[in-house]
């Protein structure tokens, strides 16, 4: 087979396996008031749960109450994701006192299909734990391939 034939192939398994690389995005809201919704990068129309089919980058999920949340999850508190199995899948509480991203219920999330980690913020007082600065943002870490995320508000 010759080295063109060879890349060919390697090209064609490297598409296939992205090409069926899925991560599911749920959303829990035991708050009784708001709609949960999540947007990400390259689909910027917010939406409910949903699986995507390849990476997903830059998602945001946050709980819209019609009143203090943009259409992007500012102004409420949020979880910020990425999830693909050509990398890392890392995700985490997005809170920022200076009012970007506001504590306004319970938000927390696990990764599911394939870990079994998460974070959750149960308080307006766990700011220490799921509030960044600009020099340390507590990532969670996924390596499994196909891995969703599961966000719980309330």
């Amino acid at each position: 087979m010759s080295a063109a034939s060879v890349l060919a192939v390697v090209a064609l398994a490297f598409a296939s396996a992205s090409a069926a690389e899925q991560h599911q995005v749920t959303l829990t809201n035991d708050c009784g008031y708001g709609t949960p919704r999540f947007l990400y990068q390259g689909n910027g129309s917010p939406q409910g749960a949903a699986t995507i089919q390849g990476e997903l980058n830059g998602g945001i999920a946050w709980l819209d109450n019609g009143a203090l949340c943009s259409t992007n999850g500012v102004g409420c508190g949020a979880v910020e994701f990425t999830l693909q199995n050509t990398g890392l899948s890392q995700a985490d509480i997005t809170l920022e006192p200076e009012g970007n991203h506001n504590y306004l219920h319970p938000i927390g999330f696990n990764f599911i299909n394939g870990c079994n980690t998460g974070l959750s913020c149960n308080n307006p007082d766990c700011v220490d734990q799921a509030s960044f600065s600009s020099t340390q943002v507590p990532l969670v870490d996924c390596e499994a391939d196909d891995s969703g995320i599961s966000v719980i508000f309330c």
